[in-house]
């Protein structure tokens, strides 16, 4: 059993990136999976301040906002596999999931985070094809942080494979 931890980055709560979401999560606990997610819209997360007071300090960030980002800080450190999911703004995920992770600089920055490996999955919507350039910001992301891809989905049509997808992480 694997606990999954899902960054839902989209601004819409009940959109298509909500049920590509649905979809995987049904899949993962169907074969015994914890999910947890994280609807980012919803919490007061600030972005990222350059300070490096959580490179410095190795305590945390400084900021203090709502409860949200330490509940993901705290997820993050209970989750085998963190799930991206945002749809495609401009090419890139989202403002609030970028904020998000942005803030994980911090998390990293805690004694033992930096060389903690996880998996991930991508999961994506977009009104057009064109995924070229969330494949990239997804793979920088990923080889920075040295975590293994599971894979993505990309498209509002892909339900049955995100289901298929979550079902497949054990």
């Amino acid at each position: 059993m694997k606990k999954i931890l899902i960054l839902n980055g989209a601004p819409r709560k009940n959109g298509s990136t909500a049920a590509l979401i649905k979809a995987f999560t049904e899949g993962a606990e169907s074969v015994g999976n914890e999910v947890r997610e994280a609807y980012i819209q919803g919490m007061d997360i600030r972005n990222c301040l350059g300070c490096d007071y959580c490179m410095k300090t190795h305590q945390g960030c400084i900021q203090k906002d709502d409860e949200g980002m330490n509940k993901i800080y705290e997820d993050l450190t209970w989750c085998d596999v963190v799930v991206f999911a945002s749809p495609v703004h401009f090419g890139y995920m989202t403002a609030q999931i970028k904020a998000v992770i942005d803030r994980m600089w911090a998390w990293f920055n805690l004694p033992g985070n930096f060389d903690v490996k996880k998996q991930t999955v991508l999961i994506s919507t977009a009104r057009g094809d064109d995924y070229s350039m969330m494949l990239d910001q997804y793979g920088i992301y990923t080889r920075f942080m040295g975590w293994e891809d599971l894979g993505h989905i990309l498209g509002a049509d892909q339900g049955e494979e995100a289901r298929k997808l979550g079902a497949s992480i054990r």
